[in-house]
């Protein structure tokens, strides 16, 4: 699901962490940061299972017109009314399961072009499902690369005892906020995976944050025009794009 590419950023990122940051010695008040191996393998054998029996049912059981081919409707208005097949609703479900840390792709435009279709709700909760299916692998990914020993080592800076003091006492709502906030969570979700927390909590935590976000996406796609649904997808875009002339500027400057 990550190409070779990603997976060594992250690696190299962590060296760099190491080399930014002083290694946290080890101190008697301190929690032994003792962590059971993640169970990425069992997450991995699910996910395989879940996409094929999902694309199995997309392609032979709810066929009909495409997601593409529904945004197409609004891109080029023909007169005829607004599809409300199945089909649409599942691909919007299958659309968010990839949207994921490893693949970047855009969420708001299927969650409130599909809401002109179907019930705002019910998208909202559609959509929600998939992107705890997408947080999954993360977890996954993640968790297969904390067996790294370098990436391992991440547990022993200063910088993540200081977060985990915090992320241990309120893990659940930690999750819950940074996944309801329009901004990255990387950082929260590295600390979860790297104590291996409950991957059903950490659904359970996806789906409380994300849903009541969504349901605002899917009322304002279903009330707003086209255009102004455009506008919010390019505002939300910010924070991504700050992100991303940030890094360029850090690589730059070490360069």
């Amino acid at each position: 699901m990550a190409d070779k590419s990603d997976a060594k950023e992250i690696v190299e990122e962590v060296g760099e962490l190491e080399a930014e940051q002083e290694v946290a010695p080890p101190k008697p008040h301190l929690p032994t940061l003792e962590v059971p191996e993640i169970a990425s393998g069992r997450i991995f054998i699910f996910l395989i299972c879940f996409y094929a029996i999902a694309f199995s049912l997309r392609f032979f059981v709810f066929t009909g017109p495409s997601l593409l081919t529904f945004l197409k409707h609004f891109a080029k208005p023909t007169g005829q009314p607004v599809p409300h097949t199945p089909s649409i609703l599942i691909d919007c479900f299958l659309w968010l399961c990839f949207c994921c840390q490893f693949i970047p792709l855009p969420t708001i435009p299927p969650i409130a072009f599909t809401a002109k279709a179907f019930h705002w709700v019910l998208v909202a909760a559609v959509s929600a499902a998939g992107t705890c299916i997408a947080n999954l692998n993360d977890y996954a990914i993640l968790g297969y690369l904390f067996r790294h020993k370098r990436v391992k080592k991440i547990r022993d800076l200063n910088a993540y005892r200081k977060l985990l003091k915090f992320f241990d006492k309120h893990a659940f709502l930690t999750l819950v906020v940074g996944t309801f906030l329009p901004i990255p969570i990387d950082v929260i979700r590295l600390l979860a995976i790297s104590r291996a927390y409950s991957f059903w909590k950490y659904i359970a935590a996806t789906f409380v944050g994300r849903f009541p976000r969504y349901l605002i996406i899917a009322y304002a796609g279903r009330e707003l025009p086209v255009k102004y649904i455009l506008i919010l997808f390019l505002v939300s875009m910010i924070p991504g794009i700050i992100k991303f002339i940030s890094d360029m500027i850090k690589k730059r400057k070490k360069t």
